[in-house]
C-alpha cells in the first residue's frame, strides 16, 4: 500500500498527510511498535542520564549508543518510509511533556530525519534494502547535529567557547550513535533468530 502511495504524483502530499495522522502508510501495530520504542528509548535514556550522574563523556556515549541501537532495530521491524520522522518526534514530545526538554531542536530533527528517509526512498527504500537502516539513523543524527551546530554558532558566535561545547559534546554524542549501530544490528540479529522480527 506504501508503494502505491509513493508513487502517485501527490507523493510527498500524501506522505506527509500519512505522517499527521498515521492513515494509509502505517498499521495499528506499526504505531504501537513505534510508540514502544519511542518510550523505551526516552526511558532508557534518562534512567542512563540519572545512573551516570549527568554530562559526562561515557554518560553521553551509552545513551546515545542505546538510543540508535533501538532506533535501528524499529527501522528493521518496521521498514516503512516515515517511521524514523514519527518515532523521533513521538521520543521528542515525551522529552517535552515528561522532562520539561526544550522544543527548540525538533523542527531541525523532524527536517533532518525527513530529508535522510526522502534519500534512503530514492535509494530503494527499507522495505528492499533493509541494511540501509543503519545508514538511515546515522545520517538522521549526523545530519540533525550539523543543523543545531549552525544554529548554535548563529546563537553564540560571539562566544566560540560555547560553540566548542557544543561541538564536544554533539563529538561524544555521535561516537555513542556509531556504536548503537552495530549493536542494533546485533539485537535485531537476534530478534529475528527468535522470531519477532519478521522478513
Amino acid at each position: 500500500m506504501s508503494t502505491d502511495l509513493l508513487s502517485s504524483s501527490a507523493g510527498l502530499t500524501r506522505l506527509a498527510r500519512a505522517l499527521s495522522t498515521g492513515r494509509g502508510l502505517f498499521e495499528t501495530r506499526d504505531l504501537v511498535t513505534i510508540g514502544l520504542f519511542a518510550g523505551a528509548a526516552k526511558a532508557s535514556t534518562v534512567i542512563l542520564a540519572l545512573a551516570g550522574g549527568g554530562m559526562n563523556p561515557v554518560t553521553m556515549i551509552l545513551k546515545s549508543l542505546v538510543f540508535s541501537a533501538l532506533w535501528v532495530v524499529l527501522l528493521i521491524k518496521v521498514p516503512k518510509t516515515g517511521a524514523l520522522t514519527l518515532a523521533n518526534t513521538v521520543a521528542g514530545l515525551l522529552g517535552f511533556f515528561l522532562l520539561g526538554q526544550a522544543m527548540i531542536s525538533l523542527p531541525s530533527l523532524i527536517a533532518a530525519t525527513l530529508a535522510t528517509e526522502m534519500l534512503i526512498l530514492g535509494l530503494g527504500g527499507l522495505k528492499k534494502r533493509p541494511w540501509l537502516a543503519a545508514p538511515a539513523v546515522a545520517l538522521s543524527e549526523l545530519a540533525m547535529r550539523l543543523v543545531n551546530l549552525f544554529f548554535s554558532y548563529l546563537g553564540a558566535r560571539e562566544q566560540p567557547g560555547l560553540v566548542i561545547m557544543v561541538l564536544i559534546i554533539s563529538a561524544f554524542s555521535y561516537i555513542g550513535i556509531l556504536l548503537g549501530l552495530a549493536a542494533g544490528l546485533k539485537m535485531a540479529r537476534e530478534l529475528r533468530h527468535a522470531g519477532l522480527i519478521q522478513d
